[in-house]
This record gives structure tokens, sequence and C-alpha cells, in this order.
């Protein structure tokens, strides 16, 4: 299996950062307001907030601004990585420093990372709501479980995501306390319940538009266009995990919505692909995807889908929403919605 990441173009956008950034600092006046604004369109690991600007007290909040910063076990990066906390993470100051470095207590434990990565203001970025996947979910006082059993969740009960992770387990606040879960037991955004995302699709297969793109589907979106990726859109916002999917009046801005996440499996094998995926189709001869699918189940090679803005495969020319059985050599690309979710939330895939 071969996931989208792209790394060459993202430590592309890295180098490209810092010169449009020394470019703003040493640039005229007027060059440097244009430079400031190709740096804006840059994404960055680093969200531009205010640094700490006072010395750090025992017991201060701060908020981490990096992607996902890893916290050591001591104040250099020869350390191990001992926890991860991803932006927005609230953390206090123990008040050791050394050099550059701060030690913080996050997650019941303390551990070192750069001051320049937290601010000292609190930003207004969102909580992450997440949703339990397991049945009866026993949540932990402590990230493994050699801890005692804090809470127990019903699948589909809501909690917060506290942005901090730890050996692959993830800290929540969740029937009033905070525990902790192995992230695979959580979707963030919501709740990725694939029986209900395929009882939606499931029941407006037969569906059939009036006219060329005169639909439910369009009319939902406020669109007239091909609607096979509106029609995904329109199931898993019905689904209550709108989250899960680009949301693009526009196939070919959805495809570069999954893109740029860097979620999509450009190799995937019929084992791999689940229940409650979404697939983009591509025929010969090979030129990119143009029509997307619901992942209703796999057999052999095969792929069935629930699909919109296609025909019924009968010979009928009337289109409409379908079952459709696709060969694996026309699927471009599979995705795990949850996958997608966590990147639109965190910004990491």
């Amino acid at each position: 299996m071969t996931i989208t990441r792209n790394r060459t173009a993202v430590r592309a956008t890295g180098i490209v950062a810092a010169i449009v950034a020394a470019a703003v600092v040493s640039a005229t006046p007027a060059t440097a307001a244009s430079s400031a604004a190709t740096a804006s369109s840059i994404d960055t690991s680093v969200s531009a907030v205010t640094p700490i600007r006072t010395e750090i007290s025992v017991g201060q909040n701060l908020w981490v601004t990096g992607t996902a910063l890893k916290l050591r076990n001591g104040p250099s990066n020869s350390n191990r990585v001992k926890m991860v906390a991803y932006k927005g993470a609230k953390v206090k100051a123990t008040g050791k420093t050394e050099g550059r470095w701060v030690q913080i207590k996050a997650g019941g434990t303390t551990a070192w990372a750069p001051s320049k990565f937290f601010t000292s203001d609190k930003p207004k970025w969102d909580a992450v709501p997440v949703g339990t996947l397991g049945a009866n979910l026993q949540l932990r006082s402590g990230p493994s479980n050699s801890y005692a059993v804090k809470t127990t969740a019903a699948f589909g009960t809501m909690g917060r995501f506290t942005r901090i992770e730890r050996n692959g387990w993830w800290q929540v606040r969740i029937n009033g306390t905070y525990a902790w879960t192995p992230e695979r037991f959580l979707s963030v955004g919501g709740v990725f319940d694939t029986a209900r995302i395929l009882d939606i699709a499931h029941s407006q297969v037969g569906y059939r538009e009036p006219s060329w793109r005169n639909n439910r589907y369009n009319d939902w979106i406020d669109g007239n266009y091909a609607w096979c990726h509106v029609f995904v859109e329109w199931v898993f916002d019905r689904a209550d995990y709108a989250n899960g999917v680009p949301y693009k009046k526009h196939f070919d801005a959805y495809v570069t919505a999954l893109r740029k996440s860097g979620v999509l499996d450009t190799t995937p094998t019929a084992g791999e692909i689940k229940k409650g995926d979404v697939v983009l189709v591509d025929w010969y001869p090979y030129r990119g995807p143009t029509h997307t699918g619901i992942v209703d189940h796999v057999s052999g090679d095969s792929i069935y889908l629930v699909e919109g803005n296609t025909t019924s495969g009968t010979g009928e020319t009337g289109r409409g929403v379908f079952y459709r059985k696709r060969a694996m050599v026309d699927i471009h690309a599979s995705y795990r919605p949850s996958d997608f979710a966590k990147w639109r939330e965190l910004k990491v895939s």
C-alpha cells in the first residue's frame, strides 16, 4: 500500500517558505508587501501566533503552535520522543528552561520542546471533537492497558481530543473526565459509523434525476455540475460525518482537496479497501480519476459501490443512484473518510 504523502513537495514547501521569509525581511516596503502576500499562501507547520513574550513561570499555561510537535525527554533533538502535542494543545510550564528549550507538563508527564513552538496567548482554535468506535470502550487513566479503567463509553459517545498523544494513545475528555485510549478506537470530527453511512446510501438506490444534472443532490449543494462526488458529500452529511469528505461543487476541486490532504492510497489492493471507504475511478486510457463512489463491499478483484450520477448498467441511459460493480484495475485511489477528517481537524494524515 502506498499512501500519497508527497514528502519531496513538503520539503520543497519548507525551503520556499524560508526563502520567502528572508525576502520579506530584506526587501523594500513595496517588495516586502508582495513577498508577505506570497508567504501567507504557503502552509507552514507553525501558526503565525505570538510566541512566548514573558519569562516563563511555574504553572503557566502555554499552547502548542507546531502542527505535530514532538515532546522529548530532554532539552535537545537527540533525546527520545516522549509524546506528540498537536497544534492548539494546552500544556503547563514547569518553570525549567535550558537554552532555547522549555520543560512542560502534559498528559500527566513532563517533556521538553523548543520554546519557539509555544505561545502564551490563548488561541481561538476550536476543540477537536471525537467519537468512540469501540463497543463498551474502556478508557484508562494512562496511555497503556496497564493503567486502571477510568470510564467506559458506548459506541458513538462524543468527547474532545486534548491534542496530546503518547505511544499511539490519545488523551480525551469524555464522560466528564480525562482518560486515554488507542487512536484506532476514535474517529475525529464525529462518529465514523459505516453502517449508518451505507444505510443512507442504500436508501437512495433507484433514484433517477428528472433531467440532466437536475436532481436533489445538486439542489442541496446549489450546483449544476457532474454530481457523483456531490452524492458522496450528501450521504456523509446526512450521516452526521460531513468532516469525512471534502465539500466541493466541482469534481476537480474535490480531487484536489483529497490530494492536498495526503490521505489517498494510490496503489490500493482489494484486501485493503473496506466498507465505507470512498474510491476514485479512472477508466482506460487512465488519464486521471473522473468518478467516485462509496464502497459497499469487496469480492475478489471486484469492488461494489453505491454511486451517484451513473447509469444502472442495464443499457438504460438515464442517470441516478445505483449499485455498480467495478474492476480493481479501474480504481485510481481510495481513502478512509476518518483519515480525511483527521487531516481536516489536525492538518496531519
